[in-house]
């Protein structure tokens, strides 16, 4: 089982956005799946509830499956969530082998939003913290706020979130998160 705290995913999102060199949003969340060698495949999924899997094969090739039935902002999110399950996951031994054998991959579907699973939580995260990072939204929310200081809460959430690519409730949710707006 998986261990990472907040603060250590936080850091390992921050550490590949820096190692490639990624200063403003949208985080091109399909180019850094390519820098790690990561194939991203769009597929429609006869299950609807799944957005994303990532799998690698015998050879240690790393592909991410993409359901095109979900909207952008959610394909963007399924992606950054599945290099998270690589990053932290995979990388440990820590996965889930079907048949075939030697066979390792992780599903984004709706269970992985209910927060049962530490590797599920931990990879959410990941993709808020890469897609969503907390420097990049302080500094946007300034810009935004310099042209509209008389923004509401709602307001603001959405305009990041046309900024950063994202769904408002994942932005939402992130500035929850970070402390920046009380929850509902």
């Amino acid at each position: 089982m998986s261990s990472y705290s907040r603060r250590q995913v936080e850091k390992k999102a921050n550490d590949l956005l820096s190692r490639e060199h990624v200063d403003a949003p949208p985080v091109p969340v399909q180019e850094l799946a390519a820098s790690l060698g990561y194939q991203v495949i769009y597929r429609y999924f006869d299950d609807h509830d799944l957005s994303g899997t990532v799998i690698r094969d015998r050879r240690g090739t790393v592909m991410i499956g993409i359901n095109t039935l979900h909207a952008p902002v959610r394909q963007r999110f399924s992606i950054a969530h599945e290099i998270g399950h690589a990053i932290m996951h995979l990388a440990e031994g820590e996965d889930l082998i079907v048949d075939p054998p030697a066979r390792s991959f992780f599903n984004r579907d709706e269970r992985a939003s209910l927060g049962e699973d530490s590797r599920e939580i931990e990879a959410n995260q990941f993709a808020a913290a890469l897609l969503m990072p907390a420097p990049f939204i302080g500094a946007v929310a300034r810009d935004i706020l310099s042209g509209s200081p008389r923004s509401t809460v709602g307001s603001l959430t959405e305009a990041l979130a046309g900024r950063f690519r994202v769904s408002p409730q994942a932005m939402k949710f992130r500035l929850v998160n970070l402390g920046v707006i009380e929850p509902d």
